[in-house]
């Protein structure tokens, strides 16, 4: 019997220290299961929030959106002020063409504004000789008031860059002569003008009317 109890006795404290021993590995398993389970919910957590900004970047971002903001608002005033400036240079154009087209219209109109004025004296001149007695007038006093006409009309034709040409006895230029005949002669040399048949008018040094000649042969 008392064999029996110490055998029982002896093994029921190896029991104990066995049942003892496996509790603490258990309680520490558990704990980290815990804290794995832990950290992958606050890692899915994590996942399913949306990203943030640092907080300088977050600070910055509206004084960025001023910045464009402002800019684009500048934008907008440059381009109206250019459009301005483009609907004002239109504008000025216009009035100078237009300023234009009358003083043209008007140099064309008046361009012999001046020469009408220097002519009037020579219509003065040719009705005074119109109205003389014809009956007590002689022939002297007809041709004296006729070249005085005459001297006024030349003058005013010069005083405007208008040239006679008159090449009696000059050799011929066909840039300002137009030979009507030729003629033979032993007194001069060939090509030279015998005689003008009608004057010439040189304006400005440009011929506007050749002298009709005749030439020697």
């Amino acid at each position: 019997m008392n064999k029996h109890k110490h055998a029982n006795g002896s093994q029921q404290p190896s029991g104990e220290k066995r049942t003892s021993g496996s509790a603490p590995e258990q309680t520490t398993k558990a704990a980290g299961e815990a804290q794995g389970q832990e950290r992958q919910a606050h890692g899915q957590e994590r996942e399913n929030q949306p990203a943030q900004a640092p907080a300088g970047e977050s600070s910055r971002q509206p004084a960025q959106a001023t910045e464009e903001s402002v800019s684009v608002e500048q934008l907008h005033e440059e381009i109206q002020r250019k459009n301005d400036e483009i609907i004002r240079l239109n504008a000025e154009m216009d009035n100078i063409r237009k300023r234009n087209a009358r003083e043209m219209e008007n140099l064309r109109k008046y361009a012999l504004d001046k020469f009408t004025k220097e002519l009037l004296p020579v219509v003065d001149s040719m009705e005074k000789a119109m109205q003389v007695d014809r009956d007590n007038t002689t022939v002297d006093q007809v041709l004296e008031g006729t070249e005085l006409t005459q001297k006024i009309l030349h003058k005013v034709l010069q005083s405007h860059g208008l040239e006679v040409i008159d090449p009696q006895g000059e050799k011929f230029d066909p840039e300002q002569h137009e030979a009507v005949s030729a003629v033979p002669s032993e007194d001069v040399q060939p090509n030279t003008v015998l005689d003008v048949f009608q004057k010439g008018y040189r304006l400005n040094g440009r011929v506007v009317r050749p002298a009709m000649v005749v030439v020697s042969k």
